[in-house]
């Protein structure tokens, strides 16, 4: 490494006293839970659609999200890591530096997976993996001092808007046809799912986040309110879906899909988790799987 970074990591990251990072924590630090969220997005996509189980698709989701986030976190170059990761995630930050000539040729070999996957799904579907790190680059890693990730709201909005679309594309990737409207509830629903997923994974990052620029919900407004915001945003999203039922917009037993996601968030908020962002990542995906079965099981698309 041609950079000193042995000042930006706290003092107990480096004694022989560290408590040692255990597997799931290791699992979170590898954005496994992030990948099986992209999962879930794209389940979520396909049962409102009726579509089967984009097995391809959700694949691909997993393999591209984890890439992009890992590599998000280690760098394509050898630059210093983000002041304000190195502030919120030490652990995180001194487990991927310690293991970054591993973790990033995986990442990339995750990404070129993805892309060889989906690449004879069409230009649209191929164009979900470079898309990924386009916006992975334009979200955290432009050279201004005004970062997409550093303005209130819209980092919110980046992240919701561009797992959605993601999963519009991977969701109905076997598709012959679609309904809009069923694509617009689709869309609508996990965007507001995600705006609230992501504003409630900011509360483990708010103190670090004010000390270091980046304008967050939490840091601006208090865990409080944050929660009642996600609350908010969850339940719209499970009106929509209800509703949609009775309007025609959708074909099915779609209410679980309405219910269970929601349910997820309200049950989370009376918990008070003591830290968020692995239990969202983690209870979305379930939720859903919970509600598809409930709705009933769809056939399975293969992987190619």
């Amino acid at each position: 490494m041609s950079h000193d970074t042995r000042g930006l990591y706290p003092r107990v990251m480096t004694g022989p006293h560290v408590v040692p990072v255990r597997f799931l924590e290791a699992l979170g630090h590898l954005a496994v839970w992030a990948g099986c969220y992209a999962v879930g997005c794209v389940l979520f996509v396909a049962a409102i659609c009726g579509e089967p189980l984009p097995m391809r698709g959700m694949l691909v989701a997993f393999l591209a999200t984890t890439g992009t986030y890992l590599l998000d976190r280690v760098g394509i170059g050898s630059g210093l890591p983000d002041r304000a990761d190195v502030a919120s995630q030490p652990r995180r930050v001194h487990f991927l530096r310690r293991t970054i000539p591993a973790v990033r040729p995986m990442a990339l070999g995750l990404l070129v997976a993805a892309l060889a996957l989906i690449a004879s799904a069409g230009l649209l579907a191929a164009l979900v993996v470079p898309a990924s790190l386009v916006g992975m680059l334009l979200y955290g890693h432009t050279p201004s001092q005004r970062r997409l990730k550093d303005v209130l709201l819209i980092k919110n909005l980046a992240v919701a808007v561009s797992l959605a679309a993601m999963a519009l594309v991977l969701g109905t990737l076997d598709a012959s046809t679609v309904s809009k409207s069923a694509l617009g509830v689709a869309g609508g629903a996990l965007l507001l799912h995600v705006m609230a997923a992501a504003m409630l994974c900011d509360i483990d990052d708010q103190h670090a986040d004010a000390r270091c620029g980046t304008k967050t919900i939490p840091n601006r407004f208090g865990p409080k309110a944050t929660w009642f915001l996600a609350d908010v945003f969850a339940i719209m999203a499970g009106g929509l879906i209800w509703f949609s039922g009775d309007l025609g917009w959708t074909q099915g037993r779609v209410w679980p899909l309405a219910v269970v996601p929601t349910a997820a968030v309200l049950l989370m908020h009376l918990a008070k988790p003591m830290r968020v962002r692995h239990l969202v990542d983690i209870s979305f995906p379930v939720a859903v799987v919970i509600a598809v079965l409930l709705s009933g099981s769809p056939p399975v698309t293969s992987l190619t």
